[in-house]
C-alpha cells in the first residue's frame, strides 16, 4: 500500500525498489531457469504473440528499447551515411544510436513551444537525396499525430519510424500508437528488465529484423535454430525472465494506464494551483490518450523551471529537463530551432509514480 492508503501498482522492473519487486524479479529468473531456456525460448514466443495481438502488427521482441531502435535503423539501411530526420528535443542517446547504425541525425524543429512533436513542414524541408527515414517521437508518452508526417514520408519516398519507447499504453483514435510508421519501437518497461519490441506492418521486414537481432531465429521443444549465413547479427536476444516480465506488463497495461492517469490528474491539479501549466494529450484530447509515464510541465521562466527541478530532486522526485540540438555537439547539425529553444527553456518532465502529488505539495 502507498503512504496515502492507495494500492500501488508495481511493475516487473521494480521502479520503486521494493522488496516485492525484487522477489518478483527473482521468481521470473527462477522460472526461466526451470523452463530450460535462458534466452529467446517459450516466454519470448509468448511475448511476441501477446504484443502482436495488442499492437495489431508483426512484432520482434528484443533486449530493450534502445536495441529496438538500433535494429529499426539497421533495417532501413542508414549505414551508408544515410540521414535520419528527427525532432530536436530527442535525447542525445537517440542521435548516438543513429550514428552507431552508420547514419547522420538531422534535427528538425517541433510544432510549437507547447507541442514537442516533429513538425512535418520542417521535416519536409530537410528531406534530401541521402534521407533514409523520418523519425517521429511520442515525447514522454504523449501521442504525436502522424497524418502529415505520413504524407511527407509517402510523397518523398522515405521511411517513417515511430519512437514509442515511453508510449506503450498510449492511443490515438482508440488504437495503440505505432500504427502509422513502417516500423515502431517500444520499451515494455522503464528499464530493459521487460525487454523491447520492434513492430512492423511487413512480414518481410519482420523476417529481416529477426536475422538482424541474433543468429537465434527460432525455437522448438528441443533446441535453438541458428542462422549464421544471413548476415552480421547483433546480440539483442531477449532473455526469458525479461520476456516473462514483458508478458505480465502487457496484460497490466489497461490498469496501469488508469492508475497513472489518476496520479497524473492529482499532480496536475497541484501544479496548476502553483501557476504551472501541464500539457494535455496533444492538440485534440478526444483523439489521443498518453501513457502517463511522465508529465510535461511548462513553467513561466527558465529560472523558475530550474528552481522546481532542484526542489524536485531534493524531494526524491524524478525530474528531467529537455536538452535541444543546439546544446549538442556541432557535428549533430546545429541550426535555428525557435520552437525547440522555447520548449527547452521552460519545460520539465516529472515521472508519474505513487506519492507524486504528496511530494509536490511539500515543495510547491
Amino acid at each position: 500500500m502507498g503512504s496515502n492508503g492507495d494500492k500501488v501498482i508495481r511493475f516487473p522492473h521494480g521502479r520503486a525498489g521494493s522488496g516485492d519487486s525484487e522477489r518478483e524479479g527473482a521468481d521470473l529468473t527462477a522460472g526461466a531457469l526451470k523452463s530450460g531456456w535462458l534466452t529467446q525460448g517459450t516466454a519470448a514466443v509468448e511475448l511476441q504473440r501477446a504484443a502482436e495481438t495488442y499492437l495489431e502488427r508483426h512484432v520482434v521482441p528484443v533486449a530493450g528499447g534502445s536495441a529496438a531502435l538500433h535494429l529499426a535503423l539497421l533495417a532501413v539501411n542508414v549505414g551508408d551515411g544515410g540521414e535520419v530526420i528527427l525532432p530536436a528535443v530527442s535525447s542525445s542517446s537517440t542521435a548516438n544510436l543513429i550514428i552507431l547504425a552508420g547514419g547522420r541525425p538531422i534535427f528538425a524543429d517541433i510544432e510549437a513551444p507547447d507541442r514537442p512533436f516533429l513538425e512535418a513542414a520542417d521535416a519536409n524541408r530537410l528531406v534530401g537525396p541521402r534521407t533514409r527515414a523520418v523519425l517521429t517521437v511520442h515525447e514522454a508518452g504523449y501521442p504525436a499525430f502522424t497524418d502529415d508526417l505520413r504524407r511527407v514520408a509517402d510523397d518523398r519516398t522515405v521511411t517513417l519510424l515511430e519512437d514509442c519507447r515511453t508510449a506503450l499504453g498510449a492511443t490515438v483514435d482508440g488504437r495503440p500508437v505505432g500504427a502509422a510508421g513502417r516500423l515502431a519501437i517500444f520499451a515494455v518497461g522503464d528499464s530493459p528488465a521487460a525487454g523491447g519490441l520492434v513492430a512492423t506492418s511487413s512480414e518481410n521486414v519482420e523476417r529481416h529484423l529477426t536475422t538482424l537481432r541474433s543468429t537465434v531465429i527460432a525455437t522448438d521443444d528441443k533446441c535453438f535454430s541458428h542462422d549464421c549465413a544471413s548476415g552480421m547479427a547483433n546480440g539483442y536476444r531477449i532473455d526469458e525472465a525479461a520476456a516473462s516480465a514483458g508478458v505480465r506488463a502487457l496484460a497490466e497495461i489497461p490498469a496501469a494506464v488508469t492508475r497513472r492517469h489518476d496520479l497524473a490528474m492529482a499532480a496536475g491539479e497541484r501544479l496548476s494551483a502553483a501557476g504551472l501549466r501541464v500539457l494535455g494529450a496533444a492538440a485534440d484530447d478526444d483523439r489521443a490518450s498518453p501513457s502517463w509515464r511522465w508529465l510535461i510541465v511548462l513553467t513561466p521562466s527558465r529560472e523558475r523551471r530550474d528552481e522546481i527541478v532542484s526542489a524536485c530532486r531534493r524531494a526524491g522526485i524524478e525530474a528531467l529537463m529537455p536538452v535541444a540540438a543546439f546544446a549538442q555537439p556541432a557535428q549533430l547539425h546545429r541550426r535555428a530551432l525557435p520552437n525547440t529553444r522555447a520548449f527547452c527553456d521552460l519545460a520539465l518532465k516529472l515521472a508519474v509514480v505513487p506519492g507524486l502529488d504528496r511530494r509536490l505539495a511539500e515543495i510547491l
